[in-house]
């Protein structure tokens, strides 16, 4: 039982997710060497020592339409779609000629689930996970070429599971927790052409307590639990660069240490028992880990922009993902495949307010696990793709 809550309590298709600011994301997610608006607070907080206007707020929002694909040994295979939207503010203002505060609310990790149905494989399992950060900057102009920002990020994750347990009914599961952590950024203008930029976020430590309910014949239990992980090192390195006054390239990476996800541990604390060697019921905590291993990976983006004397901007771009999973943590609830996105989108800008529309379709690349049952081997097999639209209002004064 236990070891099944654990792998229902995992997020499917990798826990990154950097949706953030649909003008960022339509130059293909490489914006730290940019960092110009306030999203500049997820991707680089040193951009914001540069940015022109006093006082910003950005309104972001984006929709996923997610498909979780798995084949199973018998050769039929089965999709799960759990849409999902992913809102997202920011706020910045310049206090002095030097000094930068910001502030933002978004969700750099999860964000979304399964939903697989009964039909499908013998039992439903609707699980979804998602980690949102607080986040507190301020960055400092050091001269005209330079700026380094700091922030303090809260994060609070969600969890919640829906399932049945054979011969015992429904089984629910729904915890939160949070944790802090902080983050780096760099920005440097050596031309008025080139623009370099790092961003970097530190680690965290998760913990979420709730309760799990579980039925048991006619009755109802109803268990305090708790579930265990850590959130990786994320460094992010932008490089952008005017070819002419209208048209901007930028690329970049992303660092993230996933091996820092090497485990989900869970308790589920007072399961009442049974103890053969007394002959007479027990209680005590019931601890378990799902070993998930996850590897290192670079993410690379590279996008354009061209702004056209209207108001109006194009924007286009691309995004190389690599999978944190091995071939042996893959599962229905953890489908992580290599990922190709083609980005893009369009911008208008009027007097004081900057619209922006977003679009971007993931394709994933299928991978293959083989698994050996009574001396036969097994094949089974994993995909997911997406697609994501997005709008944006940002006011500047």
């Amino acid at each position: 039982m236990i070891s099944f809550l654990l792998a229902a309590s995992l997020w499917a298709g990798g826990w990154n997710n950097t949706l953030m600011g649909c003008r960022a994301m339509g130059i293909g997610g490489a914006f730290a060497g940019i960092a110009d608006d306030p999203s500049a607070i997820f991707y680089n907080p040193g951009g914001l020592g540069f940015q022109e206007n006093s006082l910003n707020f950005s309104l972001q929002g984006f929709y996923v339409w997610p498909t979780h694909e798995y084949t199973l040994p018998t050769g039929a295979t089965v999709q799960s779609k759990y849409d999902n939207p992913l809102p997202q503010f920011f706020v910045t203002y310049r206090t002095s000629e030097r000094i930068t505060l910001g502030f933002g609310i978004y969700i750099p990790y999860a964000g979304g689930g399964v939903d697989w149905q009964k039909d499908q494989l013998g039992v439903p399992l609707e699980s979804f996970m998602g980690v949102y950060a607080l986040t507190p900057t301020i960055a400092y102009q050091v001269s005209d070429k330079f700026s380094l920002g700091f922030n303090i990020i809260y994060y609070r994750g969600m969890c919640r599971v829906n399932t049945e347990m054979g011969g015992y009914g429904p089984l629910n599961s729904e915890e939160t927790g949070g944790s802090l952590s902080a983050g780096l950024g760099l920005m440097y203008k050596p031309t008025d052409k080139l623009s370099l930029g790092l961003g970097i976020r530190g680690p965290a430590q998760m913990k979420l307590s709730g309760t799990t309910s579980i039925n048991y014949g006619l009755y109802k239990m109803n268990l305090d639990s708790e579930t265990r992980f850590s959130l990786p090192w994320d460094m992010e390195f932008g490089l952008s660069y005017k070819i002419t006054d209208n048209l901007l390239f930028a690329t970049g990476f992303q660092y993230t240490m996933w091996s820092a996800l090497d485990k989900v541990e869970k308790t589920i604390k007072n399961v009442p028992g049974f103890d053969p060697i007394l002959q007479m019921p027990v209680i005590g905590d019931v601890e378990e880990e799902e070993i998930l291993n996850f590897k290192d990976i670079i993410i690379w983006r590279i996008g354009v922009e061209y702004a056209f004397p209207q108001g109006v901007a194009l924007r286009a771009g691309i995004g190389l993902d690599h999978y944190a999973s091995p071939e042996e943590t893959l599962s229905i609830t953890n489908i992580d495949v290599n990922k190709f996105t083609l980005l893009g989108g369009i911008g208008y800008r009027t007097g004081k307010m900057q619209i922006d529309f977003f679009y971007a379709y993931a394709m994933g690349s299928e991978r293959e696990k083989i698994s050996t049952d009574f001396g036969m081997p097994l094949t089974e097999k994993y995909n997911l793709s997406a697609f994501i639209l997005g709008l944006g209002i940002t006011l500047s004064y």
